[in-house]
């Protein structure tokens, strides 16, 4: 729990999953000049979820701020967020990262995408997700554990958009390259670094934090599927619970978290991208260039998200 003290008598409470990133800044910005008090309760997405639904009506929390879309989608499902109309929220996230009934924002975006190692694998040998499915590389990748619900988002996504027959099939071509499975993007990355695979499939702003500790981290990304529709990224978004009784309060809070000055700090501080346009990459990612993204569907992937972890144990992604 992180306290941001005002010493005004309101007060708000923040359900963040962002909550090891050391994201407090632009809080204790907003509690000093605004006179508001705010309380941080850290947890995972799926603890503040779960913790969200128990409390009901009588819940402490008045903003959700969680770190995949599929979280943001079920919070919407289950009726748990309040709708905003704010003129600034509009301006402040373009349309394609915010809710089409404005109960939930964009605050930062990732990309999940192909790494690898800089030393054994050239940077046009693998440009696509399929590609990763190569039999060259069997025995030669890494993915993390299909717990992560960065997996279970991506092949859901890829269900939405390419069905469910294609998506298969990619994902068995990978899985019959008998990958090691690891339990994080970190380990993913270190495997790679190490020799014990050549590719891998992470989360990039992992990768900006191994490049900040060690400017000669020998991974590099390959921002995938570029001839196609482009990467696939996901956001980190804020939305307001609908059982709080601060709800103008909580709505300031919102515009002031996504404004471009905030959205940078968001970015820069984890490695991540900005949804607003003109918010830099930290030169660890920057250095790699610009890419093409493929759009986020958020309640598209939504709908498919039973269906990929059913898809993934079906092809013994474990």
């Amino acid at each position: 729990m992180v306290v941001a003290t005002s010493g005004g008598g309101d007060q708000l409470n923040v359900f963040t999953a962002r909550s090891h990133y050391g994201d407090e800044k632009p809080f204790e910005a907003f509690a000093a000049e605004g006179g508001t008090d705010l309380t941080l309760f850290g947890g995972s997405a799926s603890e503040l979820y779960e913790r969200l639904v128990s409390e009901g009506e009588q819940t402490q929390g008045d903003l959700l701020i969680t770190v995949d879309g599929a979280n943001l989608w079920r919070a919407e499902e289950a009726g748990l967020l309040l709708p905003l109309d704010s003129a600034v929220l509009e301006r402040n996230v373009p349309e394609g990262l915010r809710d089409p009934g404005g109960e939930w924002y964009g605050l930062t975006l990732r990309a999940r995408t192909i790494m690898r190692s800089t030393e054994r694998v050239g940077e046009d040998d693998v440009t696509t997700y399929a590609g990763l499915g190569d039999p060259r590389w069997k025995g030669r990748l890494c993915l993390r554990s299909a717990t992560s619900e960065y997996n279970v988002s991506f092949v859901a996504d890829r269900i939405a958009k390419d069905g469910e027959s294609e998506t298969r099939r990619m994902l068995e071509r990978w899985l019959a390259n008998d990958p090691a499975i690891l339990g994080s993007d970190t380990d993913v990355l270190k495997a790679i670094a190490e020799g014990t695979c050549d590719v891998g499939f992470t989360n990039s702003y992992y990768l900006g934090r191994e490049l900040e500790e060690d400017p000669g981290f020998p991974v590099a990304p390959v921002w995938a599927d570029q001839d196609g529709r482009g990467t696939h990224v996901n956001l980190s978004g804020v939305a307001v619970v609908k059982a709080t009784d601060r709800p103008d309060e909580a709505r300031k809070l919102v515009e002031y978290l996504t404004a471009p000055a905030q959205q940078r700090i968001f970015a820069q501080n984890n490695h991540e991208l900005g949804v607003g346009p003109g918010i830099e990459s930290t030169p660890e990612i920057a250095r790699f260039g610009a890419f093409k993204r493929d759009p986020i569907d958020v309640s598209g992937a939504g709908g498919h998200l039973e269906d990929a972890v059913r898809m993934m144990n079906d092809v013994g992604w474990d």
